[in-house]
């Protein structure tokens, strides 16, 4: 069911910087420049994956492909990690992260460990922001 009051987990508020909008979900970047890593947020009531209706879990692993492939071309990712894990922000939302043998954390896991100190500029987030925009949208028509 989509939430018409639709709010963002305060947690992830904290950790990530707004994107955009487009179709049922919303975007957002990860504060940390260390890695490229976008977090899908569909606008919903339910907290599983497995639990949305097929047709918004397609439409989340086509952008997460587009997302994919967009790390790959732009960001030199080798590896693309695609998760809805979820323990302790419940609310759904699905990480694209790319990786590649030269990250800070390679190979081991992101979740629970610290990166690098590396914000984004604004000027690098209006650019990340608009790329994949562009990246998104060009794959939708």
């Amino acid at each position: 069911m989509t939430n018409q009051y639709f709010s963002l987990d305060s947690r992830l508020l904290a950790d990530s910087h707004a994107l955009f909008d487009w179709q049922h979900c919303h975007f957002r970047l990860h504060k940390n420049a260390s890695l490229p890593w976008v977090i899908i947020i569909p606008r919903t009531d339910e907290i599983e994956y497995c639990d949305l209706p097929i047709e918004r879990q397609l439409e989340i692993s086509q952008l997460g492909r587009v997302i994919g492939h967009y790390f790959k071309q732009h960001h030199g990712s080798e590896k693309i990690n695609f998760a809805a894990i979820g323990n302790v922000v419940q609310q759904l939302h699905v990480h694209v992260i790319g990786r590649n043998r030269k990250d800070p954390l390679w190979p081991d896991v992101v979740w629970g460990r610290e990166l690098p100190d590396k914000p984004y500029s604004q000027e690098k987030l209006d650019d990340f922001k608009l790329k994949l925009q562009q990246a998104i949208e060009s794959q939708q028509n």
